[in-house]
């Protein structure tokens, strides 16, 4: 168990105030925040699958789901792609050593966007196959080391025509490669990535049925309606931003109020007993955290709803979280009124 500040109930303040509130900051700097806060639009829909587990019963109820930015590429998907740990890789792992080797080796690779974006792109063909929501078709599934499990459901639709990361991956295993956006004045390769096959901003709808000649926002808008009609998609917004995780298990920092009750769980600590002050003689000894055999902080307690005796919370608060407060110590030193002023002593 730990403990968060729900940064992401604030994701669209913190992005509004780096794009429009920093003046002279460095744009690679205002970029750099603006990418760790990560907002896409897009659409998140199904694929269909008929996919069912030991016990009979149908993996993810049947569906599939990835998030996309660019749904007006929809009809340019050859195959698609999930993580090592999605539950469709490792339902075809159960009865393939070799895809359950292959899935092993992922796990010794690159976990974040910047190590996949560089490595080596590797697969391996599931067996399995799902079927596209607007054509019926069935799609190749196959398990990609270039898919993270915490993007969106941990499945992507592969558009090699139009994804520089699917292109790299159609490539290397010989997967169809379907052209489904054109930019006037290009001319499309199948030999070599360009930058501007994923223009989506110039790019007309052709190769795509009743969509063809949709520029970007005008497809996307047509086939989320149609996804929605079917009950497989809805435009969403995704966040890259995360919760901040605060909790750690040592005697310094700041001590987290929370009561933990057998009868009525974790319980906030009263305001009128606030704030919770750590003990002073402490003495770490390499044994764990030394709050947990601190009899003193942990004399008296009861629970804020039953009284019965509980157990004070033993971790602490990341250290960042005291930092936060210092420069309000430095412009007033001497106050011992406020406060501050016991958390900075």
């Amino acid at each position: 168990p730990g403990y968060y500040l729900k940064i992401t109930d604030y994701a669209e303040e913190l992005l509004d105030s780096v794009s429009n509130k920093l003046p002279g900051w460095p744009e690679r700097v205002k970029l750099m925040q603006e990418n760790w806060i990560g907002k896409s639009e897009g659409v998140r829909f199904a694929f269909t699958h008929d996919i069912k587990d030991a016990s009979g019963a149908l993996i993810g109820d049947g569906k599939m789901y990835v998030f996309t930015t660019r749904a007006d590429t929809i009809m340019g998907v050859t195959f698609c792609a999930v993580a090592p740990e999605h539950p469709l890789a490792i339902h075809a792992a159960a009865a393939n050593p070799k895809l359950a080797a292959f899935i092993e080796d992922c796990k010794s690779g690159g976990t974040t966007e910047a190590e996949l974006a560089t490595q080596e792109k590797k697969g391996m063909a599931t067996g399995l196959f799902v079927t596209h929501p607007l054509t019926g078709e069935k799609v190749e599934v196959w398990v990609g080391n270039y898919v993270l499990m915490s993007y969106g459901d941990g499945a992507v639709m592969g558009v090699p025509a139009h994804d520089e990361r699917d292109f790299e991956f159609a490539k290397k295993y010989k997967l169809p490669i379907q052209q489904v956006t054109d930019v006037p004045g290009k001319t499309y390769s199948l030999e070599a990535w360009a930058d501007w096959y994923g223009d989506k901003q110039q790019g007309v709808a052709i190769n795509s049925g009743k969509y063809n000649g949709l520029v970007f926002k005008a497809a996307v808008d047509a086939v989320a309606a149609d996804l929605a009609a079917k009950g497989l998609g809805e435009k969403k917004t995704t966040w890259r931003l995360r919760d901040w995780g605060v909790s750690r298990q040592r005697y310094w920092g700041t001590p987290i109020p929370i009561i933990h009750c057998e009868e009525h769980g974790a319980v906030p600590v009263p305001e009128k007993d606030l704030p919770v002050v750590l003990p002073q003689d402490c003495v770490p000894d390499g044994s764990g955290n030394p709050l947990h055999k601190h009899v003193g902080f942990h004399a008296g307690v009861t629970c804020p709803v039953c009284g019965k005796p509980a157990r004070r919370e033993t971790d602490t608060m990341d250290t960042f979280v005291d930092s936060s407060w210092y420069f309000m110590r430095y412009c007033d030193p001497k106050n011992e009124d406020k406060m501050v002023a016991e958390g900075a002593a």
